[in-house]
C-alpha cells in the first residue's frame, strides 16, 4: 500500500531530526569545525546525499539546531501573546524551562557545550541578537513595570541567574537540588526586580 503524503511528511521530519540530533552530538563532542557532513551521515546511518537532501550545508544544520533550542525555550514566554509579560508568565517561563531541561538533560548539555565553542558563538551571535531583541525588550518592560530603579542592570542580573541555573542543572545536577534551585531562582529574580 503506498504511503500517504502525511506519512511521507512524518518520515521526512524524523530523518531531519535524526540528522540534527546526530550533528548536535558530534558538534558537541568533536567541535563544529572538526565535524564533517560525511561523519554526520555515517553516524546517522544515512547517505551523504540524503543529508544534503535535507540540509544545504553544515552551517544550515547548526542554524536549525540553534533555532530549535531557542524556540523551545522562548515559546514558554508571553503565553497569552499580548506582548507584555506578567509576573505569573515570568514564573511560568522559569518553571517550564526548568522542567524542559530536567526532562532532556543530555540534549541541553550538548546544546550548551556547542554554544560555548568560540567559533560557534561567533556564528550564532548575530542571529541570536536579532531573535532575542524582542524577548529582552519584553523582559525589560516587565522589570520596569515591577518598579525597578535600574532595569538594565536588573535585566543583566536576572538573565545571568536564569542561564547560570540552567548550566548548573545540566553540568552538575548533583550540586543543587533542582526544585530548590528553581524556587530560589524565582524568589531571587523577583527580589532583585522589586527591591532595586
Amino acid at each position: 500500500m503506498p504511503r500517504s503524503p502525511e506519512q511521507f511528511n512524518d518520515i521526512r521530519k524524523q530523518k531531519k531530526q535524526l540528522i540534527m540530533d546526530t550533528a548536535l552530538e558530534l558538534f558537541a563532542e568533536n567541535g563544529f569545525h572538526a565535524t564533517s557532513i560525511s561523519q554526520i551521515a555515517a553516524k546517522a546511518k544515512i547517505s551523504k546525499g540524503l543529508t544534503y537532501n535535507y540540509f544545504e550545508s553544515k552551517d544550515q544544520i547548526l542554524s536549525e539546531i540553534m533555532d530549535q533550542g531557542f524556540n523551545e525555550i522562548y515559546e514558554n514566554l508571553d503565553i497569552n501573546h499580548d506582548g507584555a509579560l506578567t509576573e505569573e508568565e515570568f514564573i511560568y517561563f522559569i518553571r517550564r524551562n526548568f522542567m524542559l531541561v530536567r526532562e532532556n538533560t543530555q540534549y541541553w548539555k550538548l546544546l550548551f557545550s556547542l554554544l560555548l565553542q568560540p567559533k560557534v558563538s561567533l556564528l550564532f551571535a548575530e542571529s541570536y541578537k536579532e531573535k532575542a531583541g524582542p524577548i529582552m525588550g519584553m523582559f525589560y518592560q516587565f522589570i520596569v513595570s515591577c518598579g525597578s530603579n535600574d532595569p538594565e542592570k536588573d535585566l543583566m542580573a536576572v538573565s545571568a541567574m536564569i542561564e547560570g541555573a540552567f548550566l548548573y542543572l545540566v553540568a552538575a545536577p548533583e550540586i543543587f537540588e533542582g526544585d530548590k534551585m528553581e524556587q530560589a531562582v524565582i524568589d531571587n529574580c523577583l527580589k532583585i526586580i522589586k527591591t532595586n
